[in-house]
């Protein structure tokens, strides 16, 4: 009876001893990769075979020592299946040896068990070095729907496949507002302006207020290439008036800055300052120290090319003798404006120049006369055809 007790108690200990065994095993395997040489990291694959990890990086060792990594990604591949790492490096390394179908098998089989950026991206580049532009087309796009922090190498990409700014956004680029706004700040860093209306609509379309800045953006560089209906569109898109004639004709709020508004043009000697009590007005104070030569404020103007407008505005100054050295620009038009403490009004006529008119207000130093000091107040900044 004593003896089968004792048998019995043995049975029990058995899996005690064999978890310690293993724990014990586990522990050195663990030390052993800690160890990190490719000696200690093979060893730890040898106590602990079934751990994707040490297998992972003992293949990446091999391929180091310019050896042959196969048999154990393909280990660490069917460990774990649902692991895409094992089995982008895979693809990887068929295509290095001129293997494209096996390489192509690992990599979408990467990008089936993961559908995250990495295996997608590391599939456009594959189809991108084989030159199969449909699937990387549409495997650009998939990583792009997925993608976070930096797209730029990703657009740059594209790019590189095609020039034709219109392909890229139908094919490659989703519908996320945060991608299309990476994109849109892309091309206006890169100047690739031309490209920039349909992104421009599609994120204005969305109507989310921290778009505008960027939209804003867009449409300063539609007007820098003279392309006036894109600007229009976009701006109309954004909920501005698309007219002609000027925006903002008395400063009221609210101020965009860019675009079709008023660029208020700062330097040395010249300070900017909106009122609206008792009305809306624009101040301009010159201090004596600025230029002799100065562009103070600018709008472009949208306008029929070639057809003749009137320029009206109102105005007054103190302290700035006469003449003032101030004088709105359009075209090779000047209207100088009048020294006059009281509201005065002031009006020329003039021809387009072209759709996208700037209209400009300049110091320039009389000559003979000491450089202006004091302000001038605008208000009633309109024009309408003749």
């Amino acid at each position: 009876m004593a003896s089968v007790v004792r048998f019995a108690g043995a049975l029990l200990l058995l899996p005690l001893i064999a978890a310690a065994w293993f724990s014990v095993r586990l522990a050195r395997a663990d030390l052993e990769f800690r160890r990190g040489t490719p000696e200690a990291v093979a060893h730890a694959v040898e106590l602990a075979p079934a751990n994707t990890e040490y297998t992972l990086l003992r293949a990446m060792q091999l391929e180091y020592d310019g050896a042959d990594s196969t048999a154990l990604l393909e280990r660490a591949a069917n460990l774990n299946p649902m692991n895409a790492a094992p089995r982008i490096r895979l693809g990887l390394a068929a295509e290095i040896r001129g293997d494209p179908g096996s390489a192509e098998k690992w990599l979408l089989d990467a990008a089936r068990v993961d559908r995250e950026f990495e295996p997608r991206w590391t599939l456009a580049n594959f189809y991108f070095r084989r030159g199969n532009t449909e699937q990387f087309w549409k495997w650009i796009r998939a990583a792009l729907d997925v993608s976070y922090g930096d797209r730029r190498p990703a657009f740059e990409l594209c790019w590189n496949v095609s020039s034709d700014g219109g392909e890229i956004f139908s094919r490659a680029i989703p519908d996320r507002p945060q991608v299309i706004r990476a994109y849109l700040e892309y091309l206006n860093e890169t100047r690739r302006w031309a490209a920039i209306p349909s992104a421009a609509l599609k994120l204005a379309s969305i109507n989310d207020a921290q778009d505008r800045p960027v939209l804003f953006g867009a449409v300063d560089a539609l007007i820098a290439i003279d392309d006036a209906a894109s600007a229009k569109s976009v701006w109309q898109a954004l909920g501005l008036a698309n007219r002609s004639g000027v925006f903002r004709g008395d400063f009221e709020a609210p101020e965009v800055g860019a675009g079709f508004d008023w660029h208020f043009l700062s330097g040395q000697g010249i300070t900017h300052l909106a009122i609206d009590q008792p009305q809306s007005l624009h101040r301009i104070a010159l201090n004596g120290s600025q230029r002799e030569t100065a562009e103070l404020l600018r709008q472009t103007l949208s306008l029929e090319p070639h057809a003749r407008y009137k320029l009206t505005w109102e105005s007054r100054t103190q302290g700035i003798g006469s003449p003032t050295g101030i004088a709105w620009r359009i075209g090779d038009r000047l209207a100088p404006i009048a020294a006059n403490e009281n509201a005065t009004a002031g009006e020329i006529e003039f021809v387009a120049p072209s759709d996208l008119a700037p209209l400009v207000l300049i110091y320039s130093r009389p000559p003979g006369e000491i450089r202006a000091e004091g302000s001038i107040e605008l208000w009633h900044v309109a024009i309408a055809r003749n």
